[in-house]
């Protein structure tokens, strides 16, 4: 049987990711999206998920690109005064590596983040990370505790079949080939931990090398591959609702998300889109 999980981050960033999102769900193949809790537009984004509750909303962790809950003064270097995060993947990355002092503070940054998605949410059954980023080797032990202790089921393991994406996108290669190593190597520890604290994840994940450069011919190639299992593939998507236009490439996602072709592309497959609470449960029922 192949099952799909399609997921859209950054939900809570900007009336306009609300919006895209929303417009998704309703009109198109959207089932799950990831809040993040700091930002401006999240109580909104909160907000629009309970008139949808048809939409899992999970918990998108940020510790790099966004805003803190906690103050300044109790983060140190990773965040400004005004309390954003290090903006650097790389710079952010090696720092958390290295300056283990910051476990305890992100470890009460990520607690809050959690409390924070379950006051605005009331649920969480997926977690994943801003950047990917909750599968560093400090975000992981600390993310895979957590999950644990508030009884969050799943979290994302951004492992993509590289070759695959290249087979449909030579774009990027020497980038996504060193994204693979990089991302299959932490999600490799990622999952012998979550493997043995009872946690589950989807079996495959599309969206990680071709992030920002999506086609409507790159997602039905990929739903022409989609194996048996659980697949998760994931967007950013953002609508144009007369403020300051997004990205062309975030709305260009909210078409491929509603488009006939992508659903015909479902349907020719026999792929039954579900959410992470329905793996969950599947999960849990083997």
């Amino acid at each position: 049987m192949k099952r799909l999980i399609v997921n859209a981050d950054d939900f809570g960033l900007s009336p306009e990711v609300n919006a895209g999102i929303i417009r998704a769900h309703r009109d198109g193949i959207l089932r799950s999206a990831s809040l993040m809790v700091a930002e401006p537009a999240a109580r909104a984004a909160a907000d629009m998920a309970r008139d949808n509750p048809a939409l899992d909303v999970g918990l998108h962790a940020v510790v790099c690109r966004g805003r803190s809950l906690l103050d300044a003064s109790r983060l140190g270097a990773a965040v400004s005064a005004s309390g954003e995060f290090i903006d650097s993947p790389v710079g952010a990355g090696m720092r958390y590596f290295f300056d283990r002092s910051m476990r305890a503070a992100m470890t009460d940054e990520l607690r809050a983040q959690v409390e924070r998605h379950l006051e605005l949410v009331g649920y969480l059954n997926h977690i994943d990370g801003h950047l990917n980023f909750h599968v560093h080797p400090l975000f992981a032990d600390i993310l895979v505790d957590l999950a644990v202790e508030y009884k969050v089921p799943c979290i994302r393991l951004p492992r993509e079949r590289v070759l695959t994406t290249l087979r449909l996108r030579r774009d990027h290669a020497p980038r996504k080939l060193v994204e693979s190593i990089i991302f299959r190597t932490l999600s490799r520890r990622t999952s012998r931990m979550m493997a043995n604290r009872g946690l589950a994840s989807t079996d495959a994940l599309f969206g990680l090398h071709q992030s920002g450069h999506l086609s409507e011919d790159y997602i039905v190639g990929v739903l022409d591959r989609v194996r048996d299992g659980t697949t998760e593939l994931y967007f950013h998507p953002a609508a144009d609702i007369g403020g300051t236009p997004p990205a062309a490439e975030a709305q260009l996602e909210v078409e491929i998300l509603t488009s006939p072709r992508v659903r015909d592309a479902i349907a020719r497959n026999e792929i039954e889109l579900i959410t992470f609470a329905e793996l969950a449960k599947t999960r849990l029922a083997a």
